[in-house]
């Protein structure tokens, strides 16, 4: 009887040392450079006026405090030039016309250091796509913004958006983009102040698409566009790919692909990017997609619907906060979410009838809806915040060993010799960790990104504060869960 006591307290003893950790280890070498950091498109509410709802002081403030709190380091601001400087009925040019909005946008951003890629979404008329006297126009327009208004956060511009469509008046035609890029050049380089200062960011194609009527993949499209690499300051694409399509990896050795194209010196960027509901493997997120989007009064058209209803779903914000990572992880530079406010209609009609819902909140919600609920902070908006804010413009994104552990992710970067580690559990388990880190961390703290018990409720107050640690340090992950560490 003795020996067996002493034997299950030895094996008590021994069960109570061992524990089940998962090892992290940040090495110190940097697999990618002076990242540009992460942000969102943020359009200037051009169809607000077809609305008849501009808006009010109260509704920039309410943006501004969210977004103070994001710390954003990048924007796309896109412009329909026919809500703009451009009237489509007499075909003249006015640079004052509805240009508020637009300003708001640019001030925040000048404000608050962010860099801005600037550009139009189309041609203001078909006929227009490779026509000089619009290119005159919108040149006019990008240096009454930088050298008259003083914007000088805009440092990119995109003459249109995804030529590589079949949606597109370009219609995957590369010759003509290239064509239409070198035009927009010629006039740039006649404005003193947009010369040495804009580049293009090109060439804005969709990741994973292909036109049926060309040979060129994305590759191909980022190989030909280097042929003109003078001319762009940033290479930017845009991704919508399927949940498990990330979550499996398949997303990071796709966009790594087109990565390596990028010529040495020069970032890659996703300028659009979230997930497309559809897929066959992604049954689940489908499912929940579906049930909401049967449900809005937002969206009249539901089978011609242009949104991802899981924007209102806990799970996006990790699913997000997840493709930055591997993002940042495969030599990207950087995301830029579509989208910060729901401020689109379907097709860009004027009409609110069939709303584009991909954003953290719809600001116009209750004004132009009459559904106040709507302008509320989505929970991914808290997500995304960790993300932009600890991995800002000028972080060098640091190499990790493998990771063994299944449903764990991490990215890790350093700025100004501060660390900041993001940790992610897509598990239905908590998870002990084990971080060995490149250096010691001084009054480090931990922000979260989960579930509570009850009503769901974010914060992006620190969980805790003051952590010190030397070279490892150990924490508990929960399920389904994001963790920042850092320094910053």
């Amino acid at each position: 009887m003795k020996r067996l006591l002493l034997n299950l307290l030895l094996i008590a003893g021994l069960s109570s040392c061992t524990t089940s950790e998962t090892t992290i280890t940040i090495c110190p070498g940097i697999s990618n450079p002076d990242i540009v950091g992460n942000g969102a498109e943020w359009d200037p509410y051009c169809e607000a006026v077809s609305w008849n709802s501009p808006l009010t002081n109260q509704m920039w403030e309410t943006i501004f405090k969210r977004t103070d709190k994001m710390g954003m380091s990048v924007v796309r601001c896109m412009i329909n030039s026919q809500f703009r400087y451009y009237d489509k009925n007499s075909g003249s040019f006015n640079r004052e016309n509805n240009i508020e909005s637009l300003k708001r946008v640019l001030e925040y951003c000048q404000k608050n250091n962010i860099t801005v890629m600037y550009g139009e979404f189309n041609p203001p008329a078909s006929g227009l796509k490779n026509d000089l006297r619009w290119i005159k126009m919108s040149v006019e327009y990008l240096n009454y913004l930088v050298a008259d208004c003083g914007f000088t956060c805009i440092r990119y511009f995109i003459p249109t958006n995804e030529p590589d469509g079949n949606w597109s008046v370009y219609d995957g035609d590369y010759q003509m983009y290239r064509e239409v890029v070198e035009m927009f050049n010629n006039e740039i380089r006649c404005y003193p102040a947009l010369v040495s200062h804009i580049r293009f960011a090109a060439p804005d194609i969709v990741l994973g698409y292909k036109n049926p009527k060309y040979e060129m993949d994305n590759s191909a499209w980022i190989s030909r566009t280097a042929e003109i690499d003078s001319l762009v300051g940033i290479y930017e694409i845009h991704a919508y790919p399927g949940y498990k399509q990330v979550r499996s990896g398949e997303f990071a050795k796709m966009f790594r692909e087109v990565a390596q194209r990028v010529p040495k010196g020069k970032r890659l960027i996703l300028g659009e990017a979230g997930y497309k509901p559809g897929r066959t493997e992604d049954s689940l997120e489908n499912k929940s997609h579906l049930e909401k989007l049967k449900n809005t009064p937002l969206i009249q058209n539901k089978e011609g619907a242009d949104c991802n209803m899981r924007v209102y779903d806990f799970e996006y914000g990790l699913d997000m906060a997840l493709l930055a990572m591997e993002v940042m992880n495969n030599g990207g530079s950087g995301v830029a979410v579509w989208m910060l406010d729901d401020s689109h209609s379907v097709g860009d009609t004027g009409e609110p009838k069939n709303l584009k819902i991909w954003g953290m909140w719809n600001i116009l919600g209750g004004k132009v809806w009459n559904m106040k609920e709507e302008e509320n902070i989505r929970p991914w908006y808290y997500a995304w915040s960790l993300m932009c804010k600890y991995f800002p413009a000028g972080s060098d994104i640091l190499s990790l060993e493998e990771i063994t552990a299944k449903n764990l992710k991490a990215v890790a970067s350093i700025k100004d010799e501060k660390i900041t580690v993001a940790l992610l559990n897509l598990s239905a388990e908590s998870k002990d960790l084990r971080i060995v880190l490149p250096k010691s961390i001084k009054n480090a703290s931990i922000y979260t990104y989960k579930r509570n018990t009850g009503n769901e409720r974010y914060s992006l107050e620190p969980e805790r504060s003051g952590i010190e640690a030397e070279k490892v340090f150990r924490t508990e992950i929960e399920a389904e869960s994001l963790l920042v560490l850092t320094e910053l």
